[in-house]
């Protein structure tokens, strides 16, 4: 993933645990997007996201990457504003989610 996203000129930070994203992000600026796999070591994306957004005070997109395909975690997804991605990623759905968001926030500012 680290490589597909650089190789999109995309500045990429990646982290193990909710303390290494913390750690991460703490001196630099705001991610522009979460992306979370659903079944992590330490609980799961959801939970990682909702927790990096409240941090942050920002209600950044998220995407949550997951084989999970249960109608309960696409409800869970939803209801948390995060779009879900099946695995395998197809990279040319993500390239174009991403360039979605971006025009989006460019268009805003």
């Amino acid at each position: 993933m680290r490589t597909l996203l650089s190789g999109w000129g995309c500045e990429v930070i990646t982290a193990g645990t909710m303390e290494a994203a913390r750690e991460a992000i703490a001196d630099g600026r705001p991610p522009e997007v979460i992306i979370a796999d659903y079944h992590l070591d330490e609980g799961d994306g959801l939970a990682l996201i909702a927790a990096l957004r409240n941090e942050l005070a920002a209600e950044l997109p998220a995407i949550l990457a997951t084989a999970d395909r249960s109608p309960a975690v696409r409800e869970q997804a939803a209801r948390a504003n995060v779009h879900v991605l099946n695995k395998p990623l197809k990279p040319a759905a993500l390239r174009a989610l991403l360039a979605q968001w971006r025009a989006s926030r460019v268009a805003a500012e």
